[in-house]
């Protein structure tokens, strides 16, 4: 599978059936990516969102075949089970699943996340589809993010540097088969854009 990111295809080679990416950013920043991935995977996509994001993502050009599989805002545990159910019954002609853990980690504690990332994780790895995830690291702890980048296959690590009035933002693949890179600058002004080498 391709993300539809020329360079990041190129940096992490092609993404094997069963494999978990996860994208570690700052907010939302990067969730072009996540719309990039849509677009070249619309008719394999499943999307696990809430209703304000799905209403977001449905104004999204270029995405309409996707799945949309809709939560409540606030995650009961009774969510966690009915997503973990829905995740095992997605149909076989889906290969990629996307999910985003930051609201998850606003209701439960970044160990439960943790299960529960891991346990979907598992799900992919036995089903043979891609899961991609976002988190914001702001909401963990170091050692807490690197057992989250411990389940997944593949980490995509985005970064924002700001120095007086200029920003820079980075991107580079902490984790993968095909091994790790630097920090490449990254642009996202209605594309994504990954530019020279940073340092």
């Amino acid at each position: 599978m391709n993300l539809g990111v020329p360079k990041l295809d190129e940096l992490l080679g092609e993404i094997e059936p069963g494999s978990t990416i996860l994208i570690s950013t700052i907010g939302e920043l990067g969730i072009e990516i996540v719309v990039a991935v849509l677009r070249e995977n619309k008719e394999k996509a499943v999307v696990f969102v809430t209703p304000r994001l799905k209403k977001r993502l449905k104004k999204t050009e270029g995405i309409d075949g996707v799945i949309y599989f809709t939560l409540g805002e606030d995650f009961a545990p009774q969510e966690l089970f009915k997503i973990t159910h829905a995740m095992r019954e997605v149909p076989e002609d889906r290969f990629v699943g996307i999910f985003f853990l930051q609201p998850l980690l606003v209701f439960h504690p970044p160990e439960t996340v943790h299960r529960f990332f891991s346990e979907l994780a598992n799900i992919a790895l036995e089903r043979g589809f891609v899961l991609m995830s976002m988190v914001d690291k702001r909401l963990l702890d170091d050692k807490t993010l690197a057992i989250f980048e411990e389940s997944a296959t593949h980490v995509i690590d985005i970064v924002e540097i700001v120095e007086g009035f200029k920003i820079t933002r980075g991107i580079r693949i902490k984790k993968s088969p095909h091994g790790v890179t630097g920090f490449y600058k990254l642009e996202l002004n209605k594309e994504i854009i990954i530019g020279e080498p940073l340092g």
